[in-house]
């Protein structure tokens, strides 16, 4: 229980008894108040340092201590509780003179009003009460603040940390893509954050062959990032081995089932190329199904459908592979790899894109420059300029 919700307490100090008992009387027939009465200031200081008062009344002249001593002991005991002086006519000029040095809040003349001393005395309650009150807020404020400036600095400790991330995950990203025989590469990422889940890169092999993959780990931020890492090592260490693209998948399922933690997944699309032959093998892990294209020799417009399970969601045991298909491209044809950040690029507009509408978009595209074809298609589904609601990964493969 809080002292507001307990009977204020009163400390009354005056050597004459008439006065103390009169006070008393009065306060314990007409309020709710607890007095404390005490003839001697030397003892009634004894019992503020055993009881805490809410007000103290004390008389101005006493044998062993007059009023203002007692109140300047007082106020190491209790600096906080409202001092009232009882003081006679003669002793007037000497109260008022005494009021700042011992921080008095109110004197009064004997005889007093009792009314008046009521309203000093409920004055005094509620100006104490209103003190603590003021005085817990100051604290709550100063907690506050001190709270503030530790998220301050912990915020400014992980904005550092995430433009480190940011680092070293553009640092695994190609900074440029080296055209390959007589294939031609152009790329475009939009991450949503600082910290993008997409991740894109193309594997030149020994063999004249090379890698493509176009992947895109479940989730933003920091997890995702990480988890793109995981995918470039098995991406780089399967090219290296000349693997094709189905077993590179169910390579990679199996230690990313391993790896990766519940719920995070990954999707991607991997096709292996001939550098000049135009035999192309494509494989999917669940992504979105590529867009086969011409620019000029009349081909269709098309989805390359291919079907896989996303790459960790299952363990190796129950791994049951993906699908892959052989092509051939001719001169002028070309593929479009992306994420499904591409479709869902204005869904938090509340509009949603299918991939039917997308092959149609691509195929007005088709006939231009591959920089320029990458740039009309984002800005066609308003990537670009404004917070996305997933990575945008777009990697367009010609081959001349």
């Amino acid at each position: 229980m809080n002292s507001a919700a307990k009977p204020p307490t009163i400390l009354l100090v005056d050597d004459d008894a008439i006065v103390t008992s009169a006070i008393a009387n009065l306060l314990e027939l007409e309020t709710d108040y607890r007095v404390l009465s005490h003839h001697n200031p030397v003892q009634a200081l004894e019992l503020a340092r055993r009881e805490p008062v809410d007000v103290a009344i004390s008389d101005f002249l006493m044998p062993e201590m007059d009023g203002l001593q007692f109140f300047r002991e007082l106020a190491k005991v209790a600096p906080d509780v409202p001092r009232i002086l009882l003081t006679g006519y003669a002793d007037k000029e000497s109260a008022i003179a005494a009021i700042n040095e011992v921080n008095l809040y109110q004197y009064l003349e004997k005889p007093w009003d009792n009314d008046h001393l009521k309203m000093v005395l409920r004055n005094a309650i509620e100006h104490r009460t209103m003190r603590q009150h003021l005085g817990e807020r100051l604290r709550e404020l100063d907690l506050a603040l001190r709270d503030r400036e530790s998220l301050r600095q912990s915020a400014e400790r992980w904005e550092q940390e995430l433009a480190l991330a940011q680092q070293v995950q553009q640092s695994i990203l190609p900074r440029r893509l080296t055209d390959h025989g007589r294939f031609r590469f152009y790329h475009r990422y939009y991450p949503t954050g600082l910290l993008g889940g997409d991740y894109y890169d193309i594997a030149v092999r020994g063999d004249g062959q090379f890698n493509a993959i176009v992947a895109d780990v479940a989730g933003h931020g920091v997890p995702a990032s990480l988890g793109t890492m995981l995918v470039k090592v098995m991406f780089w260490e399967a090219s290296e081995r000349g693997q094709c693209c189905d077993k590179m998948l169910a390579e990679m399922n199996r230690r990313l089932a391993a790896f990766m933690p519940r719920h995070q997944f990954v999707t991607a699309f991997v096709l292996n190329a001939d550098g000049t032959s135009g035999a192309v093998t494509g494989a999917s892990a669940g992504g979105p199904h590529p867009i086969l294209m011409s620019r000029d020799n009349g081909a269709p417009t098309r989805l390359w459908v291919l079907n896989g399970l996303p790459l960790g969601v299952v363990p190796d045991s129950l791994y049951r592979g993906v699908e892959r298909e052989d092509i051939r491209l001719r001169p002028g044809e070309r593929i479009l790899l992306y994420t499904d950040g591409l479709l869902d690029s204005r869904i938090d507009l509340g509009e949603t894109f299918d991939p039917r509408e997308l092959v149609g978009l691509v195929d007005s595209l088709r006939q231009l420059d591959g920089e320029e074809l990458l740039e009309r298609l984002a800005a066609a589904r308003g990537v670009g300029g404004r917070a996305l609601p997933d990575d945008v990964n777009l990697l367009l493969i010609d081959y001349e």
